[in-house]
């Protein structure tokens, strides 16, 4: 999607959340006015006006609540697209789920945090910045899982694109709150090559023991890249006994030649350094 797409698309999300947010006060308080006017009207045909008036809001009400139901199956189902990898399709849906009128801006605010996720699979790290970025604007913290995806997916792609201090600004917030198991998972990746990146290796290979067993939990993947991010901090702290280990643990589960296409801070992992060498290129 283009930069006038995206910017199209987020512009029509702001619109939409703000006429739902206008409707819901909007309906609470006409309903205020409609049931203090009965107290003065003595004439029958009187009240059979603001039963008309009561009765056509009803139905708008309705209304509503269907397009809600809709906008919640749409974004369902892209979400069970991008899990099965149909990321076009997906999109379709999700953008769709976004932009719609609903009786609460939930599905809407989830819809935008899918529709991240997708793009940062794609490896669109400035469209996920500019989505996410966007969500945060509108008061994501009650949806608690969504809000710590957002944050940990803007930090992530800020790292890729060498925002090393804007990803610590996007980051920091989530030290806040208690974090769950599988946040805790999400988030140790990238800690580790945020304190890499910014020269803080002390932090990085403080509390390996707990580090280790975090990342015993994760894919394959993931889990490689933990084990070379925690030598690397090992290697630049003169651990050689540390980095050896994990080193050799982190070559068992994933190909480190590939990762460090992606991630260079493990590069040094990768072409065999010496334990005790020099600090390895930030990322």
């Amino acid at each position: 999607m283009s930069a006038d797409r995206l910017e199209t698309l987020l512009r029509r999300f702001r619109r939409q959340l703000a006429k739902v947010r206008a409707i819901r006060v909007g309906v609470v308080l006409l309903l205020i006015a409609v049931f203090s006017w009965t107290w003065w009207l003595p004439e029958p045909i009187d009240r059979s006006t603001v039963f008309v008036v009561l009765a056509g809001v009803l139905l708008a009400w309705v209304a509503l609540a269907v397009s809600s139901v809709r906008l919640t199956q749409a974004m369902q189902t892209g979400r069970i697209l991008l899990r099965t990898g149909q990321l076009d399709d997906a999109e379709v849906w999700l953008r769709r789920a976004m932009t719609g009128l609903s009786l609460s801006v939930n599905t809407q605010l989830v819809a935008g945090q899918q529709l991240a996720l997708l793009f940062f699979r794609r490896g669109s790290h400035l469209q996920v910045v500019a989505i996410c970025r966007e969500l945060l604007r509108q008061n994501l913290k009650r949806l608690r899982h969504a809000w710590v995806s957002a944050r940990l997916m803007l930090a992530d792609s800020l790292l890729i694109l060498d925002r090393i201090d804007e990803a610590y600004e996007a980051m920091r917030p989530v030290y806040d709150v208690e974090l769950s198991l599988a946040d805790r998972m999400k988030l140790l990746p990238i800690q580790l090559r945020y304190e890499l990146a910014s020269d803080h290796s002390a932090s990085a290979s403080a509390a390996l023991a707990e580090k280790v067993q975090i990342a015993e939990l994760l894919d394959s993947p993931q889990a490689g890249l933990v084990h070379a991010l925690l030598a690397e901090a090992c290697r630049r702290q003169a651990m050689p006994a540390q980095h050896a280990f994990l080193a050799e643990r982190a070559r068992l589960y994933w190909d480190l030649d590939q990762l460090a296409e992606r991630y260079a801070v493990i590069a040094p992992i990768c072409g065999g350094a010496a334990p005790g060498g020099g600090d390895a290129s930030d990322e």
